[in-house]
């Protein structure tokens, strides 16, 4: 076939194409942002979504489970090493929990959290969604004052969304403020978390003990 015939052939295709135009790229659809707060909260928590304790707190402490933070407080026993229910933080170290639903902020504490045995501090921080940003709340001792204790073993401390400029939060990071030298001379080294309590959730009230 000669060049010529071969020019004249492909003249139409090309003149087709160019004034047939072409369709637009289909744009992809966007993901809709994740609504954490379509559930109200349990009153305790009930997931670990994220935690992390240094190196040298593994080796050494033997309360390390994150899962013992889940449910109402159940801690007990006896020191040094006889007790059981709870999460050691270590030098530093932090939990997340899922609380299964938003908290609203309320007038006055929306968050309890329940600490064994010491008075350690904890930093809280909060937010609507288990990837943040987590705004920081507060830092207290746990308990801080006689009223913050239930029991010999058992005390907390309370916590607003408000001094964060939260309106609601349904992840709940509650991270070591003591700060312990790593390793230390203790098996529990670091605050020593039990349970996480939504307060705008009715439940029934944990008994006094001496």
């Amino acid at each position: 076939m000669s060049r010529r015939r071969l020019f004249l052939r492909l003249v139409p295709l090309v003149a087709l194409s160019a004034c047939g135009g072409s369709s637009p790229a289909p744009q992809p659809t966007p993901t809709p942002t994740p609504n954490y707060c379509t559930s109200p909260p349990a009153a305790y928590a009930q997931k670990v979504v994220d935690w992390w304790l240094p190196a040298c707190t593994l080796a050494q402490n033997i309360y390390n489970n994150p899962e013992e933070v889940l449910g109402p407080p159940n801690a007990s026993g006896h020191g040094p090493d006889q007790y059981a229910g709870f999460m050691s933080l270590g030098f530093g170290g932090y939990v997340t929990v899922d609380m299964g639903g938003c908290i609203d902020d309320k007038p006055g504490y929306d968050i309890r959290v329940f600490q064994i045995v010491g008075n350690e501090p904890v930093s809280v921080y909060a937010s609507e969604s288990p990837n943040g940003p987590f705004v920081f709340l507060d830092r207290k001792n746990c308990p801080n004052t006689p009223e913050g204790r239930i029991n010999r073993l058992l005390g907390y401390c309370d916590f607003d969304l408000a001094s964060g400029g939260l309106s609601r939060a349904r992840y709940i990071k509650i991270e070591d403020g003591e700060l312990y030298p790593c390793p230390g001379d203790t098996v529990t080294e670091g605050a020593d978390i039990d349970a996480v309590q939504a307060l705008s959730v009715p439940t029934a009230s944990l008994p006094l003990a001496p």
